[in-house]
């Protein structure tokens, strides 16, 4: 899910989640889009594959990248329920988690609670963050970015170049555009937790995005129709919009369990390791 903050809030109190201005002004100003309405309740049931092994997997590959100070403060851009962010905590980092969904931000700050982890949980829009060199490292993980189009996705990456203190390190994870269109047009269904799940999967070649026909049936006979719209980037278009916003590329990999391996279109996943360079 998409996250920010709008400006740098006051601390969360424990178990808490802070509220920046400019969400609460967000509907006057605009209509809700895709990304504002599907992440919430619901969307979890859609999500039984992401276990808590996978989770510490995927932990352990960002402390790896990230070489953080220890007890380092860290932002998870887009934290969803808090999956990474728990983890991070309770590894002794300071760690933010910012996400426009609440009804996913509620579940995580339940979670964290009962684990009893400290995490900073800040409701609002990743388009419109204001902090300055605040944090040691950051990461936006499944598939986060991409979600508006190229120049707002740029403002983010920028934005989050901008929350990190000098030679701070970005690791963004999505989906690698040469590997995807050899699968597309298609469709897909699974089980999930309570629910069957039917996609419709397409790609737009002028734009460059994933286009997602979903249905959600669940087992109280809901049935729900969404659409996901994401811009899928290949390896070279994304390095340029992480160099506009200020950051050196380090390191590519196509998965977690090869790092510093990408094998073109044959490589699924894009992780792209960055530094915040001192002229940023």
């Amino acid at each position: 899910a998409p996250a920010a903050a709008a400006a740098p809030p006051p601390a969360a109190a424990s178990g808490g989640i802070s509220f920046g201005e400019e969400t609460k002004l967000r509907k006057k100003r605009r209509s809700k889009q895709w990304f504002e309405e599907i992440f919430d309740e619901d969307y979890l049931h859609t999500l039984p594959f992401l276990t808590p092994q996978q989770t510490e997997r995927e932990v352990g590959f960002l402390l790896e990248t990230l070489e953080l100070p220890q007890g380092g403060r860290v932002l998870d851009v887009g934290c969803g329920y808090g999956r990474h962010a728990m983890e991070m905590a309770a590894r002794g980092y300071k760690t933010v988690g910012l996400d426009l969904s609440l009804p996913l931000l509620i579940r995580a700050t339940d979670a964290a609670r009962r684990v009893g982890v400290n995490v900073d949980f800040v409701h609002g829009d990743m388009r419109e963050m204001t902090f300055e060199n605040e944090f040691d490292g950051a990461y936006c993980f499944y598939t986060t970015f991409g979600f508006f189009d190229d120049d707002t996705n740029r403002r983010v990456a920028a934005g989050i170049a901008k929350s990190l203190k000098p030679g701070g390190r970005f690791v963004l994870e999505m989906i690698n555009r040469d590997y995807l269109i050899g699968d597309l047009p298609c469709r897909v269904w699974w089980q999930g937790d309570g629910c069957v799940v039917l996609e419709e999967v397409d790609f737009n070649y002028f734009t460059s995005r994933l286009q997602v026909q979903r249905q959600l049936i669940l087992e109280n006979g809901r049935q729900l129709e969404q659409e996901i719209s994401i811009r899928a980037y290949s390896l070279h278009e994304i390095g340029k919009v992480l160099t506009h916003a200020g950051f050196r590329v380090l390191e590519v990999s196509g998965n977690l369990d090869l790092r510093g391996r990408f094998y073109g279109n044959e490589s699924r996943q894009l992780i792209v390791v960055s530094e915040k360079r001192a002229d940023a």
